[in-house]
This record gives C-alpha cells, structure tokens and sequence, in this order.
C-alpha cells in the first residue's frame, strides 16, 4: 500500500483511528475559526464541518503511511514495537539494522513530554477563553487536547522509556 507494506487488520484499525482523529481535530479547527464570525450551529457544522473532517481524515491517513513508509514499511514498524513491547531484539538482527530503528523509538520521548506540556497549556488556555465561545466549541477543544496528552502518556512516553532501556541492554536473545 502506497511502500507501507501490507497491512492486517490491526494496521487497517490504524488507519481508521488515524482518519477518525484527523477528521475530529479538522472539525474543532474549523468550527473554532468559525466561531469567531458565526454561531456554532448544527447548519455550520454540517455544511462545513463534514467537507472539513473528509480533507482531515485524508491528510491524517496519508500522514500514517508515510510514517510507516519512513520506517521502512508496516511490518518493520510492528516488528520494531514488538521487539520494544518484548524488550529484547531477535538473535541474528544485525546491530546497524536494529539500533537505528530503535533509537528512532527513544528519540520520540521529547516529542512525548511536548505534547503533554503543550496540550495542558491549551487546556487551562481554552478553559479561560470558555466565556467567548460556545460550551460545544470549548467542550471540543479540551477533548481534543486531553485526548492528545492521554495518546503521548500511555503510549508515546512509555514507549520511547522502553526503546531507550533496550538500547541501555543493548542485543539479547529470544528463546
């Protein structure tokens, strides 16, 4: 698919979950410019809000395989998680194929403790701005931004912590 391998259904659940938020984050963006020359209504949401989340969802799913095509492929980035997820790599990986793929793991860690800085300051922000937009429009936002500081807490953060400890192991044998 487009260099990013073949995908099972796990990786079809991806792109999914990828086109859903793609299409939620283009939604609140939109209503959120919106608001400020019109009332959040059910018209402007679905007349404008449903073109908006199609476009979203495309670019969110278009952004996933590249991702994957950067890692060189669905199935490499699925073995790479496992071999974090198992905290040791297969015997006979040689170290130049392995250590750079997992380091590109570890290095996510920063981007991961952004997310959750950025996103509690776009928490308390939109909280303070609650009186100059809808309860609909406020309520979207602090979903979306709790919803991207939960994403980098229980996955991005935990798993650069994991790939940085498997690089400190460094090789081990499985079986």
């Amino acid at each position: 698919m487009n260099g990013a391998g073949v995908l099972d259904e796990s990786g079809r659940l991806r792109l999914l979950g990828s086109g859903v938020t793609g299409a939620a984050f283009a939604v609140v963006l939109v209503m959120l410019v919106l608001s400020s020359w019109t009332e959040a209504t059910t018209t402007v949401l679905v007349s404008v809000g449903i073109p908006s989340a199609a476009a979203g969802a495309a670019i969110a799913v278009y952004l996933q395989l590249r991702a994957w095509r950067a890692e060189g492929g669905y199935e490499r980035s699925i073995a790479v998680r496992e071999w974090i997820a198992d905290g040791q790599v297969p015997y006979g990986v040689p170290a130049e194929l392995w250590i750079p793929l997992v380091q590109a793991q570890a290095d996510r860690e920063g981007a991961g403790w952004g997310k959750v800085v950025l996103g509690t300051l776009w928490i308390a922000m939109t909280w303070s701005m609650r009186d100059q937009h809808d309860a609909l429009i406020t309520t979207m936002l602090i979903l979306l931004w709790a919803g991207m500081v939960l994403w980098a807490a229980v996955w991005v953060i935990p798993r650069a912590r994991a790939a940085r400890a498997l690089l400190r192991r460094g090789v081990s044998t499985i079986g």
